[in-house]
């Protein structure tokens, strides 16, 4: 276990149990410790403070509720006398009152005065800001008159408040119900002067999932923005984000948050005494005698809070960098360095759509839950045909797009209990996991997102685009079920393989008004993979470990890159956010559709055409995930089993003795270059890179040179390499080829430069 799940004084980890109504603690993705020492409870019901130090001393901003000085009254009942108030700590006096009738307000320290900001609740009810004010004192005792910054647009109603002040600017992050976004979005706009705000184009964040309780720092060259993240079953925690300019974000990871409940924590009295921890938010820090001090609250997220602090020895900036510690240096994760080493695996179409007399194209086609009923399944052949090929995974469509589960569920009775198949009692997941574990090969599962069956889906691509298709929030509750029994029942999984398409999960898919609605169902998936599955890499979805190339017929782009900048996601098949280490893997269906269909022996790859996918693919530094196809009888066909063993067998006899082989160990010559010798003049015809990938992908331009008539001369020229570059070159007569690296930062590791 990690620091977080382990130790009671440090903010406890604890997640929501998805769906399963228990506690348990996640796995945890690595071995980060949160860095914060927890101090305790302050018996208070606070829900918005801000820590502060002016002029040597520290104070506390507090918005103050009137309804909590009489215990029992409802949330608002006198909002027009609250109070944004400063406690002096070291005395805990109350010496100022900048603000009456407001709340949700923040103080700034500058230039030797200290600035409030505020929302105005009015005077009809609560929860109604529409202007957010501000007031400014050099001694805490005389205020400036009050001047309204910022107002809300027609429909719009403002919460939370944020300054801070930037490299050249002051920055105000407002926390608002738009309906152009979804509730809580975050918008950022920018002043010199405190008081005259413009909004910063498209500077956003919290359009594609729940935010909430913000708080806004620059630190380092970094805007951070601390919110509250939903969990689901109304549970939240406190993570960070980051960003240079206010558009691109770099979410932690979810396994770091700044901020977490403890299920065992009774809440403050104003609430019943069987109430317990549902919350962490509305964090705010200050630096104060070479500390970061943190407060934050706790409780149910109704009516009263209970304020807790916490510290940590160093400065806010020391301690906003610390949940991002060994993200800057991408590198692939122990799961993806395995999987990515895998480079071949096989994909097995097989479900009702393999009966449909048609073009194995009706993937949607919702058929009768009887027609399916293999008479000679044999799963042991499948895993022969994959290892012909030198497959080391092999991945099953457990349920495809029509809903039809391929094994025993409790969710719905589309599956094959309802099959004549075993009469009922069989179960295909089973046999195919069983038999992969048995030949040696990692088994996989895919699940569709989508189910026409359910009659919730999202609309086909383009990304962006993609609209929602029936009552999603009816729908979650079963899928997560479903996901559950595959992840619970069936051992360790080398890959959760996820559809990108009829997807209504996705962070992009938007419903009837124009909103995304998928970014909170898919960090709950991807957080119940990361619990149940922690060996596993997740292919697709919201916090996708392996990325899909753009194609269907086993191509990739080159350059091919594994690190995803921010802002480069949706051009590589990711979410908009996406940012780091993602494998590209590219598939191939080797007939004419996904699943088996009569007469397609005829137009199945030929060994030629898969070699030409294998040179377009895992010679370009992707996977490769071939698609293998049982028919009704449940076997693959002699066709395609005699194709796929031809096409391993040219594999293996291409690569199977190198002419000469080196890596860069204490190898590297003057001027980044790495020399074959082969001793006496050799022929070859393809020459094989490959990086040491856990260091990274460093080299950004190479060349390839051969020793010819005592010179050395250019044969071939490339810009990525990453898990394995093959050159297919013109055959030569030489006695030694060079590789020379033109770009790179730092110098690469070279596992191996060989020549066959």
């Amino acid at each position: 276990m990690c620091g977080l799940c382990d130790k009671k004084p440090v903010i406890v980890l604890t997640l929501l149990a998805l769906l399963l109504g228990v506690w348990d603690s996640p796995a945890c993705a690595d071995d980060w410790v949160n860095p914060l020492e927890y101090k305790g409870k302050l018996d208070s019901p606070l829900v918005e403070v801000t820590p502060f130090v002016f002029k040597d001393k520290f104070y506390l901003l507090e918005n103050w509720q009137k309804q909590w000085e009489n215990p029992g009254d409802t949330d608002g009942s006198h909002f027009t006398r609250d109070e944004v108030r400063i406690r002096d700590m070291a005395g805990n006096r109350i010496v100022s009152i900048p603000f009456t009738g407001h709340g949700l307000g923040m103080a700034l320290v500058h230039d030797d005065r200290v600035y409030v900001f505020a929302g105005d609740w009015g005077t009809e009810k609560k929860w109604q800001i529409t202007k957010i004010s501000m007031v400014s004192s050099d001694d805490l005792v005389n205020w400036s008159k009050p001047v309204v910054v910022l107002e809300a647009q027609p429909h719009e109603k403002f919460f939370n408040v944020s300054v801070c002040r930037g490299a050249d600017r002051f920055v105000l992050l407002i926390e608002s119900n738009d309906p152009a976004w979804p509730s809580f979005t975050f918008k950022y706009f920018e002043s010199d002067d405190l008081v005259q705000w413009e909004p910063i184009a498209d500077a956003l964040y919290g359009e594609e999932k729940y935010v909430g309780g913000p708080a806004l720092y620059y630190e380092g060259d970094y805007f951070y923005t601390l919110y509250l993240q939903a969990l689901g079953d109304r549970f939240y925690q406190t993570r960070v984000t980051r960003s240079k300019d206010l558009i691109h974000w770099q979410d932690a990871p979810v396994t770091r948050p700044v901020a977490t409940f403890d299920p065992e924590n009774r809440v403050h009295r104003l609430r019943p005494p069987e109430i317990r921890e549902r919350n962490a938010s509305d964090v705010e820090l200050c630096e104060w005698q070479g500390r970061t001090i943190v407060y934050y609250t706790g409780g149910d997220q109704q009516y009263a809070g209970d304020l807790q602090w916490a510290d940590f020895e160093g400065s806010p900036q020391e301690f906003l960098e610390s949940f991002y510690i060994e993200l800057d240096d991408v590198h692939p994760s122990e799961n993806q360095l395995r999987y990515q080493e895998n480079q071949v695996g096989c994909f097995v179409h097989f479900g009702p759509a393999s009966y449909l007399d048609k073009n194995g194209g009706d993937y949607l086609t919702v058929p009768a839950a009887d027609l399916f009923d293999p008479t000679a399944l044999d799963t042991d052949q499948w895993m022969r045909a994959a290892k012909s090929i030198g497959a080391k995974h092999i991945i099953l469509t457990a349920k495809h797009h029509n809903g039809y589960c391929l094994w025993p569920t409790e969710t719905t009775d589309y599956s094959v209990q309802q099959s004549p198949w075993k009469n009922g009692a069989g179960d295909v997941v089973r046999m195919f996991v069983d038999s992969a574990r048995k030949h040696g090969i990692s088994p996989g599962l895919y699940l569709s997102s989508g189910d026409t069956h359910f009659g919730c889906t999202s609309t086909p691509d383009p990304l962006g685009e993609r609209k929602l298709v029936g009552d999603v929030e009816a729908y979650f509750p079963v899928f997560m079920n479903q996901l559950t029994e595959l992840l619970s029942n069936y051992g360790d999984l080398e890959v959760v393989w996820f559809d990108g398409a009829y997807n209504p999960f996705m962070p992009d898919v938007i419903d009837e008004t124009g909103a995304p609605t998928g970014g909170i169902y898919a960090d709950r998936i991807s957080e119940l993979v990361r619990r149940l599955q922690p060996k596993a890499v997740i292919m697709g979805g919201g916090d996708a470990d392996v990325r899909w190339s753009g194609s269907e017929q086993g191509r990739a782009p080159y350059p091919l890159w594994n690190e995803v900048s921010l802002g480069e996601g949706r051009e590589n098949w990711l979410p908009e956010y996406a940012e780091g280490w993602f494998i590209p893997e590219s598939n191939i269906h080797t007939r004419p559709h996904w699943f088996w269909a009569p007469g397609t022996d005829e137009s199945l790859k030929t060994p030629e055409e898969m070699m030409e996918a294998y040179d377009s693919s895992v010679a370009l530094g992707s996977n490769l995930l071939v698609n293998l196809t049982p028919d009704m009888r449940g076997l693959l066909s002699d066709a395609e089993v005699a194709m796929l063993k031809t096409f391993g067998a040219n594999l293996y006899d291409r690569f199977a003795e190198p002419k000469g082989k080196v890596s860069s160990q204490n190898r590297w010559e003057e001027g980044n270059a790495l020399v074959l010798d082969f001793g006496q003049p050799t022929n070859v015809d393809h020459v094989k890179i490959k990086e040491e990938l856990d260091r990274g992908q460093r080299v950004r331009q190479y060349q390839i040179e051969s020793w010819q008539d005592d010179a050395w001369v250019v044969i071939s020229k490339g810009t990525s390499i990453g898990r394995k570059r093959i050159h297919n070159i013109d055959a030569i007569e030489t006695r030694a080829l060079r590789l020379k690296v033109l770009d790179t930062a730092p110098l690469p590791g070279i596992r191996a430069f060989a020549a066959y």
